[in-house]
């Protein structure tokens, strides 16, 4: 039964609210039954919606405990419609708070979708700002990993706050690995995280709604809110395109506010402008140094690698006296923590600097650097401790033998426990170690072969060289299963070597004393005939001194095509004598005679007047002495490769010849008796005598030469 209020008073209108107006008017729809109806419908229709389909597996029907546990805690993606009628009876201010509390409770693509098709204009800053907080935490759940060819464009340091965990991403990495398995060399292979192409297609929807978003509520934003969006947009432009010209708006709107940032705004603001690859103006960057100067002490250590990286990233580099300020307030945070990953990252951009700019600390100053590390080593990551070593190898700095001496510890661990070194990290570990001078201990080298014997099969061109290299440098020959596996390895890769590297190959091989099976180094002769354009000089003569060291078979190297070869590389560096010196000169013949291969008495003379020219300018230049490089033996072998082939020698490299056999057989003569009797009898001058009688002696002979030399051209004794 109604009730009817009356009064005999005016009947006044009601002031009601908006929500309060709502709220009446679906309990007065409620009231009828044609609404009861409506309303009913609809909960069936959307029950109906939700219903599985009965064509499932019985592995989809029946899950875990602890599966069923996990999705109930997931919230369900909501629909854009119905959203959207929770939103019609609110105010613009509830609506905006429920859309802000749907995007914390938000965890796909889908529920974001959502959120933005419903909100439209009714997202205020203060949503986008929650919305690009939490969306590349939905990217990342969505991207799985993959094996690429290409470097990841992700940067390797994130901000304290990324969406992009480390861990996460290492166990993506790990997980693409063991699905990667062992097909096609994983020398090539490098894991990133990509999102599939419905998603992709998604997520590009979702940004240009979200940038059409910002461009509406650009004005609206505090300082924090556009750090926020730009550290958003710049994670978002790793997975689709976002257009520098938001980013440029974003950058007006935080000029005027740059000194009110804290810390860790500024480095997070220079990480993403990294990341989305933006390079700000000159008078921005003037304003933002001169912020970064007035809070310089207080930045923490992640937030200094982070800017650090951002700058060099950019190729920007701040004047010197604010870039030494800065690495010594990095060297005092570094003596703190001790951290290898934000060392490794100040290190990696001091060696960029360095190659660009040519800044470079102090041998002191980068000494500290390491010794701030030491501690931490145990606890470094693998790429941290390689790029640690790498750095400082770029920049042209030693590390200290106790640093190094840990650091080995550290890296035998890694080598065979988890998590281990990638094959990239090898490659660029190998070409570190051996060109430090500290070479590791021999019980680490015979593990490090063993080690590494397994991974050769999945090592690139380039690391099987470094690796051939740094245990020649380290004078560690390898076992015969090493070697095996080596040349079985790079012989499936020999169209990717370059001149370079086959020629610090081979001659590691000859270094180790090492003999190459003759397949495999016909192949690697062939390879480098193929190329011969691109070779220089000097890496003709050491090819060919190689080839004859460790060639295993004389018969091979008489073959026809092994002398076709030969004589093809002794061609080419006829046409290039002009960079011959007297030592290269002398090395490309004695590898000829040693590997029986006489060139042709025309290419013999023309060698012979370009040694002699060299030979006459280096004595000239050294008073007379014999030419760098150039012995008594390497002379001897000259005259018997040349009466080997039965080539009359040039009159003036036959003079010189035969001055330095004269000059070494002069130098070996007997001492005078009055020598002899001087020192045999002592007394106080006895020794004082022989010196004085030994410099006359050398003296005199070089008088002589230098003498016999200028009658040979023609000039005054």
């Amino acid at each position: 039964m109604a009730t009817t209020i009356s009064t005999p008073h005016r009947c006044c209108p009601l002031r009601l609210t908006t929500r309060e107006r709502a709220v009446i008017l679906c309990l007065a729809r409620a009231q009828s039954p044609r609404a009861k109806d409506v309303v009913v419908k609809q909960i069936i229709s959307r029950r109906e919606r939700t219903v599985r389909p009965s064509n499932l597996t019985v592995l989809e029907k029946v899950t875990s405990l602890s599966a069923s546990s996990s999705s109930s805690s997931t919230p369900r993606p909501f629909p854009a419609a119905s959203l959207e009628q929770e939103l019609q009876g609110l105010s613009p201010l509830d609506a905006q708070k429920r859309l802000t509390g749907c995007v914390k409770a938000a965890r796909s693509l889908q529920d974001f979708a959502a959120i933005i098709a419903a909100g439209g204009r009714l997202i205020d800053a203060i949503c986008l700002v929650a919305i690009l907080s939490s969306l590349p935490r939905a990217v990342q759940r969505a991207a799985v990993p993959v094996v690429t060819t290409a470097a990841p464009s992700a940067p390797a340091n994130n901000p304290p706050d990324s969406a992009v965990s480390a861990a996460a991403a290492a166990a993506a990495a790990a997980a693409a690995a063991a699905a990667a398995g062992t097909n096609g060399p994983a020398g090539h292979q490098r894991f990133a995280l990509q999102l599939s192409d419905q998603d992709s297609r998604e997520l590009s929807g979702l940004v240009g709604g979200v940038v059409a978003l910002v461009r509406i509520r650009l004005r609206e934003f505090d300082s924090n809110g556009l750090v926020t969006v730009t550290v958003g947009l710049a994670k978002l432009s790793s997975y689709s395109t976002v257009e520098s010209s938001v980013f440029r708006a974003l950058l007006t709107q935080l000029e005027p506010r740059l000194p009110g940032l804290t810390t860790k705004a500024l480095a997070n603001l220079m990480w993403a402008l990294a990341t989305a690859g933006v390079q700000p103006c000159g008078s921005w960057l003037s304003c933002f140094y001169t912020s970064l100067e007035r809070q310089l002490e207080s930045f923490s250590g992640p937030d200094l690698a982070n800017l650090c990286w951002g700058l060099a990233k950019l190729d920007l580099m701040p004047e010197v006296w604010l870039m030494d300020q800065l690495m010594a307030v990095c060297l005092e945070q570094l003596r703190r923590s001790h951290s290898v990953a934000d060392g490794a990252t100040l290190l990696t951009c001091l060696a960029r600097y360095y190659c660009a700019y040519n800044y470079r600390l102090g041998d002191e100053v980068l000494g500290s650097f390491l010794a701030a590390m030491q501690p931490g080593l145990r606890g470094g990551a693998p790429g941290d401790l390689v790029a640690v070593v790498h750095s400082a190898v770029c920049m042209s700095h030693m590390p200290g033998r106790a640093f190094m001496l840990d650091l080995y510890a550290v890296l035998k661990d890694r080598l065979t426990c988890g998590p281990t070194l990638s094959y990239a990290d090898f490659s660029r570990l190998l070409w570190s170690l051996s060109r430090v001078d500290c070479t590791p201990p021999r019980s680490w080298l015979r593990e490090f072969i063993e080690v590494s014997t397994p991974k050769l099969a999945h090592l690139r061109h380039r690391a099987l060289s470094e690796l051939i290299w740094a245990l020649a440098c380290w004078d560690c020959k390898p076992s015969p299963r090493f070697l095996d596996e080596f040349f079985r390895a790079s012989g499936r890769r020999l169209s990717d070597y370059p001149p370079a590297q086959i020629v610090d190959t081979l001659s590691a091989l000859a270094k180790l004393g090492c003999r190459a099976p003759a397949p495999w180094l016909g192949a690697m002769l062939t390879s480098f005939c193929a190329s011969l354009s691109e070779a220089r000089a000097h890496e003709l003569v050491t090819l060919l001194e190689s080839v004859v060291a460790v060639a295993d078979d004389r018969q091979w190297l008489a073959a026809p095509s092994q002398r076709a070869a030969l004589q093809l590389l002794a061609d080419t560096a006829a046409s290039r004598f002009d960079a011959f010196d007297a030592c290269s000169h002398a090395r490309l013949v004695l590898a000829l005679a040693r590997a029986n291969c006489c060139p042709g008495a025309a290419w013999l003379s023309e060698q012979q007047a370009s040694l002699a020219s060299a030979w006459s300018a280096e004595g000239g230049r050294s008073g007379g002495g014999m030419p760098a490089g150039i012995d008594t033996a390497t002379a001897a072998g000259l005259r018997q490769a040349y009466s080997q082939w039965e080539v009359e020698l040039e009159p003036v490299l036959a003079a010189e010849l035969e001055g330095r056999m004269h000059l070494s057989s002069e130098s070996r003569r007997e001492e005078p008796p009055e020598i002899k009797l001087a020192t045999a009898t002592g007394g106080p001058s006895a020794m004082i005598v022989r010196i004085i009688a030994l410099y006359l002696r050398v003296f005199h002979s070089a008088y002589v030469h230098a003498g016999a030399h200028a009658s040979r051209l023609g000039g005054p004794v």
